[in-house]
């Protein structure tokens, strides 16, 4: 109860700000007076002040190319950063009322040439003794090749870069500040691997009141693509075998006119996982298809995944190296009410992963299901606040998330109530 109070009291208090009175909406007095008296509309208003805003805009951009040295010109630096309150029950019945940082990222980029770029992010971690380390998530040249026909709006990633699911997946559901999502969470891959890898649009871009209006991201006017060769381990792996994991990801765009916010996604990858088991390397792939659609007012997506082991090499028939066929979905929608400039949405989302399908280790009943809902509140440019109430149900067989079942553990759910803030820039 304590926690729900908590709770309550931080998201109320979130909200008086949002809704305390707040100065002209103009950055022009004057304009804001011509507006008021009926001698410009508010449509002529919002005109000039973005015609102000651009001129602004090319204006700052050409003195900083003039007084910049050479060696800030393209250059970045930014973060995207997560901070928790939450408390509830985890692993093994263990209550908890914590405050965390789940992300610290400290995105530098430079721009070199037009086609020749770089990137590093450093990103801070925990560990098991409570202290906070750095530890590297992104290192990557980025090369642009020209269009190639059909293939437009090309890039490729040379180093320690983004996997093709993830990044995409996290591109329509924003709120990977409350948690990782669904395949991650089943502990079969995780976002970032050494490699090499390319990617761009199908066709072109949506047109820009889309990218304005809905996303930016991913806009291909009939979808997007990536591909690439990887270690396989992820992020935080040593390599251990010298098998290198090929993954694509094809996404389609059917109606960019009709329905602009329709997608419908594959994504595969096919190899070996990073442990051996007995005398092998155990078997590893994945087949995920999701149908997904964004407008202005909601998001929704749905996926479907067939497994067979996982990065680490860990989803196996204890003693042997069998890799374990999982199998699983989810299901996540964003509601956005045309209320306080949009600034509010409410979402939800229902998974079910069954790591071993064919009941190789338990006799079924090794299933988990992961439901959540809450409230978000945007209240600065890529800033949030969120609150969310989240269960996941064991049945009785399952040894956690990511785990091999476990007959007869019958684990308690887990649950918790957060308030998180994300942070970038």
């Amino acid at each position: 109860m304590r926690q729900v109070i908590f709770l309550l009291g931080f998201f109320g208090a979130l909200l008086l700000i949002a809704l305390a009175p707040s100065k002209s909406h103009c950055a022009d007095p004057l304009l804001d007076v011509l507006e008021r008296k009926g001698t410009l509309s508010p449509e002529e208003v919002k005109q000039i002040e973005q015609e102000r805003q651009e001129a602004e805009k090319a204006r700052v951009e050409t003195l900083r190319d003039q007084i910049l040295p050479k060696a800030l010109k393209g250059l970045e630096i930014g973060t995207l950063s997560y901070f928790e309150y939450s408390g509830g029950r985890e692993k093994d019945d263990k209550a908890f009322n914590r405050f965390r940082i789940t992300r610290g990222y400290i995105n530098v980029k430079k721009q070199l040439t037009p086609w020749l770029g770089f990137r590093v992010t450093p990103d801070v971690t925990q560990d098991d003794t409570g202290d906070f380390k750095l530890r590297l998530k992104y290192l990557y040249a980025e090369i642009k090749p020209p269009d190639l026909g059909f293939l437009t709006d090309m890039k490729s990633e040379i180093g320690m870069g983004h996997m093709p699911w993830l990044d995409f997946e996290e591109h329509i559901n924003f709120y990977r500040v409350q948690g990782t999502m669904f395949i991650e969470r089943a502990g079969i891959f995780n976002s970032a691997d050494l490699g090499v890898s390319v990617m761009g649009y199908l066709g072109g871009q949506m047109d820009e009141d889309f990218r304005k209006r809905v996303s930016k991201y991913y806009a291909g006017r009939w979808g997007s693509w990536h591909i690439g060769v990887y270690n396989g381990g992820g992020y935080h792996a040593k390599e251990e075998n010298e098998n290198k994991i090929p993954e694509v990801r094809l996404t389609v765009r059917p109606l960019p006119d009709l329905l602009p916010g329709l997608q419908a996604s594959y994504f595969g990858l096919f190899g070996k996982g990073n442990k051996k088991n007995v005398s092998r390397w155990p078997d590893y792939d994945v087949n995920l298809a999701m149908l997904s659609y964004q407008d202005t007012w909601i998001t929704f997506t749905g996926q479907y995944a067939r497994t067979r082991g996982n990065n680490k090499g860990t989803l196996v028939v204890p003693g042997t190296d069998r890799s374990l066929k999982g199998e699983g979905f989810s299901f996540f929608v964003e509601g956005i009410p045309p209320l306080l400039d949009r600034a509010f949405s409410v979402i939800g989302r229902y998974d079910r992963f069954d790591p071993d399908t064919e009941n190789w280790v338990a006799s079924g009943k090794d299933a988990y299901e992961l439901a959540l809902g809450g409230l978000a509140w945007r209240f600065y440019p890529h800033w949030m606040a969120l609150v969310v109430y989240e269960r996941i149900f064991y049945e009785k067989n399952n040894g956690g998330l990511g785990a091999v079942p476990s007959p007869g553990k019958d684990l308690e759910d887990d649950w918790r109530i957060q308030a998180a803030v994300q942070m970038s820039f």
